[in-house]
């Protein structure tokens, strides 16, 4: 943790601000000049190095409460706040020069571009292993990242390096421990459908968003036919299974989409008569990502539950509930349908 998070932190209990940080370990990394402004003063930078906190705690003035600062993540669950499911990307180290990773990213952020992150505060609420994260401070946004899993943020931590603009957070998005009206971005993406109250969950993290700043959210849309009954099979078997049986049953469905999806689509979808009929082959635009990618994307599609699908107008209804201006909701079709919604907060 930098001490710079300090500055948009607040108690999921209460939300009470500033928290008091008690450092019991930390290290020194460097960092180079053209990560800050020029003249920028930047808590617990100095000399070419940042300070990054291993181990400590915060306390909440307000309420008294404690959180643990643990392996360099600040740990603030809300009280009776559930941590995430195991994911199966905890070992996945990000391999940035896959083009498909940051193709799939503008896709989902669309119509987002890489300039309307530079020089903004942003926050992915729901970051799983961090490869959105990863892209937002490529594109020279400081970056604040949470989930609920520990496993989640572990990678995400792993994922994102020496970002030195980059901070990761253990906590719950329904409590997100941040204070209102801080972000210029707030993006939230494949999480909205696996809550158990989605639309609370956006009114909340809209609640982050400064006046004249944007919320982006992307979620599945409705399901149809032999696509809802197959998921839904595949859920249900899914959720009897040990974490090691889904890795088996996961690397099985992986072989399959390689064999019968991916390759017949990396090799033939160039060939006119074959491209359009190849794109209905199920998640065929992840033929790129590696193997071992590919299995833990299975195992988090199995293992979290979906608890909705949502049509592109209700997504318009709620930005325009909620006072949002310039809303933009656009409908997406790789594998199947999904929704992306963008909102300006006024």
């Amino acid at each position: 943790m930098k001490r710079r998070l300090l500055d948009w932190l607040a108690c999921p209990a209460c939300s009470g601000f500033p928290l008091k940080l008690t450092v019991d370990s930390s290290v020194f990394r460097k960092v180079y000049t053209g990560h800050w402004e020029p003249g920028e003063e930047v808590p617990g930078a100095d000399a070419g190095q940042i300070e990054e906190i291993e181990q400590g705690s915060l306390a909440c003035p307000a309420c008294a409460a404690r959180y643990p600062i643990t392996e360099g993540i600040p740990r603030l669950m809300a009280p009776g706040s559930e941590a995430g499911p195991a994911t199966g990307h905890r070992w996945t180290e990000f391999e940035r020069a896959v083009p498909e990773f940051e193709k799939n990213f503008l896709d989902i952020a669309a119509p987002l571009k890489p300039g309307d992150f530079t020089g903004k505060l942003v926050l992915d609420a729901g970051c799983g292993f961090g490869r959105h994260s990863l892209f937002a401070a490529r594109y020279g946004a400081e970056v604040v990242a949470i989930d609920n899993s520990s496993e989640a943020v572990a990678s995400c931590r792993q994922n994102l390096g020496d970002a030195a603009r980059a901070h990761v957070i253990q906590a719950d998005v329904a409590h997100p421990p941040l204070r209102r009206g801080t972000f210029d971005l707030v993006f939230s993406y494949g999480v909205l459908h696996h809550v158990a109250e989605p639309l609370e969950v956006f009114k909340t993290i809209g609640e982050l968003v400064a006046p004249g700043g944007r919320l982006s959210i992307w979620v599945y849309g409705p399901r149809q036919g032999t696509t809802r009954v197959a998921t839904g099979a595949l859920r249900g078997a899914a959720a009897a299974m040990t974490a090691e049986q889904l890795h088996q049953f996961s690397r099985l469905i992986a072989s399959g989409l390689r064999i019968f999806s991916h390759t017949p689509y990396r090799f033939l979808s160039p060939i006119p008569p074959f491209g359009s009929l190849l794109s209905h082959l199920p998640v065929h635009d992840h033929h790129r990502w590696p193997y071992d990618v590919v299995v833990a994307d299975v195992y988090d599609r199995l293992r979290v539950p979906v608890t909705g699908y949502f049509p592109g107008e209700e997504l318009e209804r709620w930005f325009a509930e909620a006072g949002y201006a310039d809303i933009k909701v656009t409908r997406r079709v790789a594998n199947t349908e999904s929704f992306r919604g963008l909102g300006t907060r006024r």
